[in-house]
C-alpha cells in the first residue's frame, strides 16, 4: 500500500460486507497501536513506513482503521528480508513464503502482486510530482528574486510587468501581486481574479482538489496583499471573487447538499478567517464590512446575515466541525483556520516566512495567530449582528466560535469597539451607538452561554467596566431570545 500514490486503508474487525464481524474474536485494541504496527513492519523494509491507526466501537464491537502512508520520497519500497509463516493446515506443518528479499509488492484490487512493467507509471507518479515540485520551487525562488529586484529599482521596472500565474507557489505569487499593486492600474489583477474564479468554478466537486485549492489560494493571496496595502478597491474585488466561488459551491436546496459541497464551502470560510485575522492585525477596520456583510438567502423568507455563518452551518451539518474524537467541542472552525494559515506563509504576509507559530494544541497565551482569529471571530459576529437583515434570525446571523476559548483572546475587539469611535464608525458603517451596543449585548450574551458548553471562560460584559457602561448607556436593554 505504501507503493501506491495515495497509500491505502485496512479495516480490521469487519466482514466482507463492511459490517462488524460478530462471529470473530473481539479485537484487543492496544495490539493495533500505531507504534506497535510500525515495529512489526520495520524488520521487513528498508525505509521507515508511516502507519497510523484508530480504534472505534461500532455496534458493541471493536473496529480498527489503519492507514498506510505512501513513501515520502516517492520511490518504490522493496522488501529487505524474507517473509514467511508456518501453515498448520493439512496435517504436516510447512513454511509458506509470502515475499523474498528484493521483492517490490503493489496493491492491485484486493490482491498483493509483484511489480510488473505496467505498474511503473502508477508507481512513480508520486516521485514525478515531487521532482516537478522541486523544479517549480527553484523557479519560484528565482522569480521571487526578480520581482523584488524590480520593485526596488523603479526606474528599471518602468514598463515591465511581473506575471501573475496560479501555478506560482503562493509566496511567490504574493510578491508578484504586491508588485502589481505598485502599477498605475490594477487591470492585470482584475484579469487574474477573473481567471481564478473561472478555474475554481470549473473544477469538479468530488475531484480536482489541487486545482480548486490553487485557485482559492490565489484569490486569497490577492485579498491579503490588498489588505496589506490597504487597497480597498482591490480588496473588494477579491472578496467579490471569493463570494462568486462560494456561490458556486451552494446546492439549489438543503437536500442537494453533499459532504463534498459542504467541504468546499468550508474551504472558502477558512480563507475568510485567514483574511479577517490579517485585517484585525492591520487594524484595517474599513475592510471588515466588505468581508462580513454578504448575506445569503437560503429560502424565500430566510436569510443568513453573513456568508460566514451560512458556510459554518453547512459544514456543521455535514459533520466537518467535529473534533478528532467525533464530538462537537466548539472552536473547530478557528482550529482549522489556524492550521491553514500556519502552514501557508502567503496567507499571513504581515509576518516573516519563518516566524514561530505555536502549535494550536498548546493554546499558548502568546499565540498571536489564534488570538487575532478569536478577535476577528468576535468582530464579524458584532458587525453581522448590528446589520442583521429583517428576515434573519439571531442563529442565522452569527455564532461566536471564540466562545470555546478564554475571553481574553477576543477581548481586544470589545475594547476597540467601545474605546475607538473611528474604528467603530468604520467597522459598523456608521451605525448608531445604540445599534452597536445592542449587538455587543446579544453577541456577548450568546458567547457566555456557549462558553459553558464548550469549556471556554467568559465573564461577559463585566470583564471590562467600560464595555458594561457602553452597553448600559447606549443599549435598549433587550436580551437575546432563547438565552
Amino acid at each position: 500500500m505504501c507503493n501506491l500514490p495515495d497509500g491505502g486503508y485496512i479495516v480490521v474487525g469487519v466482514d466482507d460486507n463492511g459490517l462488524p464481524a460478530h462471529d470473530q474474536t473481539t479485537l484487543v485494541l492496544p495490539d493495533f497501536d500505531s507504534a506497535k504496527l510500525r515495529a512489526k513492519v520495520t524488520p521487513y523494509v528498508e525505509t521507515p513506513i508511516r502507519i497510523v491507526s484508530q480504534g472505534h466501537e461500532i455496534e458493541g464491537r471493536a473496529v480498527v482503521v489503519i492507514y498506510v502512508h505512501p513513501c515520502a520520497d516517492g520511490l518504490p519500497v522493496p522488501m529487505s528480508s524474507i517473509g514467511q509463516y508456518v501453515d498448520q493446515t493439512g496435517g504436516k506443518p510447512k513454511n509458506v513464503v509470502v515475499f523474498r528479499e528484493g521483492d517490490v509488492l503493489i496493491r492491485e484490487g484486493t490482491s498483493n502482486v509483484r511489480l510488473r512493467y505496467g505498474h511503473w507509471p502508477r508507481l512513480l507518479a508520486r516521485y514525478r510530482e515531487r521532482i516537478k515540485a522541486e523544479a517549480r520551487q527553484d523557479i519560484d525562488v528565482l522569480l521571487r528574486a526578480v520581482v523584488e529586484g524590480l520593485r526596488t529599482n523603479s526606474e528599471s521596472s518602468a514598463g515591465l510587468h511581473v506575471p501573475l500565474d496560479m501555478r506560482m507557489e503562493p509566496l511567490t505569487l504574493a510578491h508578484a501581486v504586491g508588485a502589481a499593486m505598485d502599477a498605475p492600474t490594477t487591470i492585470r489583477v482584475e484579469q487574474f481574479l477573473n481567471t481564478a474564479v473561472a478555474e475554481a468554478r470549473g473544477t469538479d466537486t468530488a475531484t480536482d482538489l489541487e486545482r480548486w485549492t490553487q485557485a482559492l489560494d490565489a484569490i486569497t493571496v490577492v485579498a491579503t496583499q490588498a489588505a496589506m496595502y490597504r487597497r480597498s478597491d482591490v480588496f473588494a474585488r477579491a472578496i467579490d471573487a471569493l463570494q462568486e466561488v462560494y456561490a458556486a459551491t451552494a446546492p439549489s436546496s438543503d437536500v442537494g447538499e453533499t459532504r463534498e459541497t459542504a467541504a468546499r464551502s468550508l474551504d472558502v470560510d477558512l480563507r475568510v478567517f485567514a483574511i479577517g485575522s490579517l485585517v484585525v492585525r492591520r487594524k484595517a477596520w474599513t475592510l471588515l464590512p466588505t468581508l462580513v456583510l454578504r448575506p445569503v438567502r437560503s429560502r424565500p423568507h430566510y436569510v443568513y446575515g453573513s456568508w460566514i455563518r451560512h458556510a459554518s452551518v453547512r459544514a456543521a451539518r455535514a459533520g466537518l466541525l467535529l473534533s478528532a474524537d467525533g464530538h462537537d467541542r466548539g472552536g473547530q472552525l478557528i482550529s482549522l483556520a489556524h492550521s491553514l494559515v500556519a502552514q501557508e506563509p502567503a496567507l499571513r504576509p504581515d509576518y516573516a516566512q519563518d516566524v514561530t507559530i505555536s502549535p494550536f494544541e498548546e493554546l499558548a497565551d502568546s499565540d498571536w495567530l489564534l488570538n487575532s482569529m478569536c478577535e476577528f471571530d468576535l468582530w464579524w459576529c458584532l458587525v453581522a449582528a448590528a446589520n442583521r437583515p429583517v428576515d434573519s434570525g439571531i442563529g442565522a446571523t452569527f455564532n461566536p466560535s471564540c466562545a470555546a476559548f478564554h475571553q481574553y483572546r477576543a477581548q481586544p475587539a470589545l475594547e476597540r469597539v467601545v474605546g475607538d469611535a473611528t474604528a467603530r464608525s468604520e467597522a459598523f458603517l456608521g451605525k448608531s451607538d445604540s445599534a452597536i451596543a445592542d449587538a455587543l449585548a446579544v453577541v456577548v450574551q450568546v458567547a457566555v452561554h456557549q462558553s459553558h458548553q464548550f469549556g471556554g471562560w467568559w465573564e461577559g460584559l463585566d470583564e471590562l467596566p467600560e464595555v458594561r457602561m457602553f452597553v448600559e448607556n447606549h443599549g435598549s436593554g433587550e436580551a437575546a431570545p432563547g438565552y
